[in-house]
């Protein structure tokens, strides 16, 4: 083995380039065993590192799926992908040593903190000397990979082992120590040899700072010393403490030695969470049309608190709670539904949302029927929604005049007959898609050119609201989760115009 061979050392988003000198010696005996080594841990975050320690030379890493987490020829594993990947430590002709490691999802960082350690990378630190002297140096390059944050300062702490010379008492010239004192007159004995030296181990800590790293940027040149001019360092020994990272409010802190992440805020927390979504003045339209619809006969089986989300700019996502108690679930009618969510510090948001409440007649027993047989409960909303897209268009035939009464019961009419006009089609649209727990609208043409009147839904899919509109046309195209710029290209406007205040913000991407 050649001296000066590179051993690279990952902890936590940190790399650590070091240089160990190797003394050659003889090659080992081939023969058949097992490979002897040892991993740091078996669970590693996406973007972390942990570190497959070889006791047997000349031995070579695998993963058995490297989008899950790869390993470097160091024995390195990084974790990439959430799941379970085994990693291999191989040598020729000897039985290999195999680990299974989990990959675990990276939790959320706060809104306010700008930086976190996975958006960090130490790029070297290697050793250096002064002139002749043999005091031990340091030098690093932070670089912050953060697209916005920037890092106020940035402290890694590592104990090193360190090997310092001892040097003999000195002595008085014409005295020679007898039992811890000294006795004049008597010879004095003779010096050590000056090329013997001897030395005694001892763990130093390092200190490593950058400050002011702003995004996108590297600071270099990052130096610190460690012992005394004549000290010697052994650098297997090296290992990282804890780093601590300065950034916006915040203090956060990795401990190497239980792998957890802390933080200490400098100041005192007096925010609430803020509470989004389908809530509020966003919770129906200009029209006072609601978006979320709920049935009595199902009111043990929803998420209320779908559609919902509170943030805080510390803890980052917070669990929200749904009050249901102002529902009267036996008469149908219009009810505020509560949310709440609380931080850490106790500061606790509230909000409400417009919901109707239906009780299921024969409507909703027709509309059982028929998505039982085209969608399943499992299915995405979007796959549910295209899927009832189809089944409308497939077995429902288009008629000039029909009776525009309540939607629910124009649905019914519509699915007895098979046919109706556009507004027939809204609501069949409406029940199948408001049955199987998707928000929608009605959405009419505005204005009316010559008194030509038109319907179709605007669907909540993906978090955005889309067009759904299942009336036939002589071009056959399929208005099925369209966006404005869609409508828009096929008539420049004519047939889908609308007075766009009165809706919710429609999505932009197409899907």
């Amino acid at each position: 083995m050649k001296a000066g061979k590179m051993v690279v050392w990952m902890i936590t988003g940190v790399v650590l380039c070091h240089t160990i000198l190797m003394v050659p010696g003889a090659a080992p005996e081939v023969r058949a065993k097992t490979v002897k080594a040892g991993i740091s841990a078996k669970k590693v975050k996406i973007g972390s590192r942990i570190r497959i320690k070889a006791k047997t030379k000349n031995v070579s890493y695998k993963s058995s799926n490297s989008v899950i987490a790869s390993v470097d020829k160091n024995g390195v594993v990084t974790g990439k992908k959430e799941g379970k990947v085994e990693i291999s430590v191989i040598r020729k002709g000897d039985t290999a040593k195999k680990y299974t490691v989990t990959v675990k999802k990276r939790a959320r960082k706060p809104a306010s903190l700008p930086v976190t350690f996975s958006e960090i990378s130490l790029k070297e630190i290697k050793k250096q000397t002064v002139g002749n002297a043999k005091q031990p140096q340091y030098q690093i390059r932070v670089t912050n990979h953060a697209k916005k944050g920037k890092v106020m300062r940035i402290v890694y702490h590592y104990k090193v082992s360190v090997k310092i010379p001892v040097t003999p008492a000195p002595v008085s010239p014409g005295a020679v120590t007898v039992g811890g004192t000294e006795a004049s007159g008597a010879t004095q004995s003779p010096a050590p040899s000056e090329n013997k030296v001897t030395y005694r181990n001892e763990t130093k800590k390092v200190t490593l700072t950058a400050k002011n790293i702003k995004a996108g940027k590297t600071v270099t040149a990052v130096r610190a010393g460690v012992g005394k001019e004549g000290d010697a360092i052994s650098l297997s020994n090296h290992s990282l403490v804890k780093i601590e990272l300065y950034t916006g409010k915040a203090l956060y802190v990795y401990d190497a030695a239980t792998n957890r992440y802390t933080f200490q805020w400098g100041t005192k927390d007096t925010k609430a969470p803020v509470i989004t979504g389908l809530v509020k003045k966003n919770s129906a339209t200009g029209n006072n049309d609601i978006y979320r619809v709920y049935y009595s006969d199902r009111k043990n089986s929803y998420n209320f608190r779908q559609f919902v989300t509170a943030k805080d700019d510390r803890d980052g996502t917070v669990k929200i709670k749904a009050d249901t108690s102002k529902i009267n679930w036996k008469k149908q009618g219009v009810y505020k539904l509560w949310f709440s969510a609380t931080d850490h510090a106790g500061n606790t948001a509230k909000s409400w949302a417009k919901v109707r409440v239906y009780v299921p007649g024969s409507a909703e027993s027709a509309a059982d029927q028929i998505l039982r047989s085209i969608t399943r409960s499992s299915w995405s909303d979007e796959r549910k929604a295209r899927a009832i897209y189809r089944y409308i268009t497939g077995h429902c035939s288009y008629v000039q005049h029909s009776s525009h009464i309540q939607w629910r019961q124009a649905a019914l009419k519509g699915l007895r007959y098979n046919s109706g006009d556009c507004y027939t089609y809204y609501a069949i649209s409406r029940l199948l898609l408001t049955r199987a727990g998707i928000p929608n609208v009605m959405i009419k043409r505005y204005p009316t050119p010559g008194g030509q009147r038109h319907f179709w839904n605007l669907t909540y899919i993906r978090g955005g609201w889309y067009h759904f509109d299942t009336t036939p046309r002589q071009r056959r195209e399929e208005f099925c989760l369209w966006t404005d710029a869609q409508l828009w290209n096929y008539s420049s406007g004519y047939t889908f115009q609308f007075k766009r205040s009165a809706y919710p913000e429609r999505a932009t991407k197409r899907i």
